[in-house]
This record gives structure tokens, C-alpha cells and sequence, in this order.
């Protein structure tokens, strides 16, 4: 039988030392013989410490003598488990929780770490009021040093706390942290070619899977207790597809049901391709990556949902390609980006990204767009949209590109020139889109 625990010790040693990813890692687990409490365990573990981590370690700072990069990366994330587990679970005892923070130990480490694990969690459990009372030692920050407060309460990089600060003030931050902590929802788009909205209901309701609508798409459900769908006939039969709901909005807001001819640039792994082609089943859809795997990918999703508009190609949206100057109604160019906007949903995002690498996106984002803007037709349309909320990822680079391409001009969206959907205010994930005009 797998240890709930020595499994989560993997899993974050994977996510956070081996650049893979917590969703891969988790289904992964879930495959091996393990019971469902103990995977319940492991999940709540993993996510836990990857959504309080800069916490945990400055918990872990102030009790232990010895510097945390001198800690071996196996002890460190020992510690952090044992940690979150001390004080973000009810449930399990502290005895319990040290003891066995110090079995995994002694399987990961030596003599030393196995005493030196011992040694911090049994004084944390020790002062763990006091702690606690001291708001985890970073009360007297929020009157000195509030962007640091933010960041090491909700765990989020101080370079993301500063900008959110700067753009929309302390209370909206905090509520976007605070959020951004919490379950991501799971949104499903409704396959309209197979079924209808009101029929999916009713299939739903067969199957008893709860659900909600919502006020941006009557095309999308949140489903309120997904576990198993993926696993249901009406995942194999097609009926829906997975796609957060700001996803679903870029494509909803893309199209006018004109378009004949349309590009999806940066497609994989499809899901805006596919609402486009549910929202417009005359228009012809190309979908382009440079990625043949993800292509691979993206194509049995399509077969399975049964949409025959939809052809792939390879293709290197950072390089021109003369096949498609002036040849498109509509473009999308939904850029690589930083994926700032995905906190909540994938946290193992927060430790990965920095501002150099913002920077560097920017750098090839503006590549993409200006090749982009040279395959609309005249009076068709771009639209440009990124799961991050960074300035230097969105209207600098489109102002950037649009100051050398002064035939293109921006389409309010929603009342904005630069759309923004964000958690802690619409429920989604965060998103930005902007609509661009070829005049």
C-alpha cells in the first residue's frame, strides 16, 4: 500500500526540485493501489504546502539554527509537510504529525537530519499559540513592510504583491491572495454539437452532478463536485469539454459569426479552438503549435467531441509565415505567457517565475503579435489574451507593437481597452484580453 506521505514527499520533491507539474503528479499518484482517504491525505498535503509555502518557511526560519539552504531539499520539504500539517489541519494529532515527520526522515536523511526534524517541529508544537497569536511571526510587518506581509502570509512573490499593490490598492490584494488560495472552481463548456444545454442538464441531473450556471456564458457549468466526471460516459461520449470560464469568454468575445476564415496561433491544447468552432460551425479553423505532441493531444480531444471544422498544422508562431499574411477574418493569438493569473489553480507557478522571465516573455510575446497582425485581413480582427495579470505581458506589449502598426487600432472590450478577469472577482482564473481592429 502507498504512505500518503512518503507519496506527497515525492510528489513536492518532483514539483518543486524537478520542474514537474502538481495535476500530472497527483493523477499519477492517484493511479497507484491507495485507498481514497490516504490520496485525500496526500492532495490536501501537496497543495497545501505548494499555497503556504514562503509561510511555512519562515515558520521553519525562525525555529531552526541552521539556514534553510543549508537544508537538504528533501528534509526542507519534510519539514514544510510537517508544518502545514501543525497548522492547517484539525484532525490529525501533533504527536502524530512529528512522528512521523521523523519516520520519513530517517528514510530521506541521517542521524543529523533525523534529530534536527525532531528537534524544530517538537518547538513549534511547543510555542505553537504563541505562534499563532503572533500572526506566524509577521505581525509587526503589516506596519513596516506591508508588501512583504502580503507575500509571506498568502505565499505569493513579493514582485506580483508589489504590482497588484501599486495597480489596485491593499484591500483589493489582499482579497486576490486570499482567494487565489482557495479550490480552484471546475468549469465545463457544454458540446453543442452533441447535445444541447438544457438536454446536458437533465444528464447531469441523472448522474447526480451538481452544477451552477453563471452570468458571462449560458455555454458554461461549473460543476460543484467533479469527482469522477472525467471518468463518466458523458466525458467519453464528448457531451462537454474542461476549460475555465475566462478560457471560454476569450473565444465567446472573439467571435462575431462572421468570420470565415480564422486562425488560432498558439492553439494547444485547444480549448479555444474547439469554442470557436462550436460558436461558428461554417467558418474553417486553423489551429497552429509548435508543439507536434500537443497537437497530438489537442486532436483526440476533438475527435472525441466530434468536430470536424478544426484542421492542425505545426507551426512556429515566433516565425512569419508567408502562407497567412492577409489571409484571416479573425486571429487569436493566445500568447505563452507567465501564467500569473493561474495561482489558485496551479500554485507550484508562484516559485517558478520571476520578473526576468516576465521580461523574456514579453520579448518573444511582442514577436508573436507583430507576425499576427500581419495575417488579418483588412477590417478583420485580433484578439489577444493571456492567463497572466502583468502589465509588461499585456499592455506593453500590445502598445508596444501597435506604436509600428498604426492600421490596427484597439476594440473596447467590455468597456475596456484591456479586459482583466480576476478570482477573487468574477470566479475565474486570472485573464487578461484586448481586441485589436485591422482598420
Amino acid at each position: 500500500m502507498v504512505n500518503p506521505r512518503a507519496e506527497a514527499l515525492l510528489i513536492l520533491n518532483n514539483v518543486i526540485n524537478k520542474g514537474a507539474f502538481l495535476n500530472d503528479e497527483l493523477k499519477r499518484a492517484s493511479n497507484k493501489n491507495i485507498k481514497d482517504i490516504d490520496y485525500n491525505l496526500l492532495a490536501n498535503i501537496c497543495k497545501g504546502v505548494l499555497k503556504n509555502k514562503i509561510l511555512l518557511d519562515y515558520i521553519i526560519r525562525k525555529n531552526s539554527k541552521l539556514r534553510l539552504k543549508k537544508i537538504h531539499d528533501l528534509i526542507l520539504i519534510n519539514l514544510e509537510m510537517g508544518v502545514y500539517q501543525i497548522f492547517f489541519t484539525d484532525k490529525i494529532p501533533a504527536y502524530s504529525i512529528v512522528n512521523e515527520s521523523v519516520e520519513l526522515a530517517k528514510k530521506n536523511g541521517n542521524k543529523g537530519s533525523i534529530s534536527f526534524v525532531n528537534g524544530v517541529l517538537r518547538n513549534i508544537v511547543r510555542d505553537k499559540e504563541k505562534i499563532i497569536a503572533s500572526g506566524y511571526y509577521i505581525d509587526d510587518l503589516k506596519k513596516n513592510d506591508y508588501s512583504k506581509y502580503l507575500s509571506i502570509k498568502y505565499s505569493h512573490p513579493q514582485f506580483f504583491v508589489d504590482e497588484i499593490l501599486k495597480e489596485e490598492g491593499k484591500e483589493f490584494t489582499e482579497d486576490l491572495l486570499r482567494k487565489n488560495n482557495e479550490e480552484a472552481p471546475f468549469f465545463i463548456r457544454v458540446n453543442t454539437v452533441k447535445t444541447s444545454i438544457a438536454a446536458f442538464k437533465e444528464l447531469l441531473d441523472k448522474n447526480k452532478f451538481s452544477y451552477s450556471e453563471n452570468s458571462y456564458s449560458k455555454n458554461c457549468l461549473e460543476i460543484l463536485n467533479p469527482e469522477n466526471i472525467i471518468n463518466s460516459d458523458l466525458f467519453k461520449k464528448g457531451y462537454f469539454y474542461i476549460q475555465d470560464l475566462a478560457s471560454i469568454i476569450v473565444a465567446e468575445i472573439a467571435t462575431d459569426k462572421e468570420e470565415r476564415e480564422i486562425l488560432d496561433l498558439c492553439a494547444a491544447p485547444g480549448g479555444k479552438s474547439i469554442n470557436l468552432s462550436l460558436l461558428n460551425r461554417e467558418a474553417s479553423i486553423l489551429a497552429c503549435d509548435i508543439s507536434s505532441a500537443r497537437l497530438r493531444k489537442m486532436d483526440q480531444n476533438i475527435k472525441r467531441l466530434g468536430i470536424k471544422n478544426i484542421s492542425l498544422r505545426e507551426n512556429d508562431a515566433s516565425k512569419i509565415n508567408k502562407d497567412f499574411i492577409d489571409k484571416f477574418d479573425l486571429v487569436l493569438v493566445d500568447a505563452p505567457c507567465s501564467g500569473l493569473g493561474l495561482y489558485r489553480r496551479k500554485p507550484e507557478i508562484r516559485y517558478n517565475k520571476d520578473n526576468e522571465d516576465l521580461k523574456n516573455l514579453a520579448s518573444l510575446q511582442k514577436q508573436i503579435l507583430k507576425n499576427a497582425l500581419s495575417y488579418v485581413k483588412v477590417g478583420g480582427n485580433l484578439l489577444y489574451s493571456t492567463c497572466t495579470l502583468s502589465k509588461t505581458e499585456n499592455e506593453d506589449v500590445v502598445k508596444s507593437v501597435l506604436k509600428e502598426n498604426d492600421n490596427f487600432e484597439i476594440v473596447k472590450t467590455m468597456d475596456q481597452d484591456f479586459k482583466r478577469f480576476y478570482p477573487n472577482i468574477d470566479n475565474t482564473d486570472g485573464f487578461c484580453i484586448c481586441k485589436l481592429k485591422r482598420k
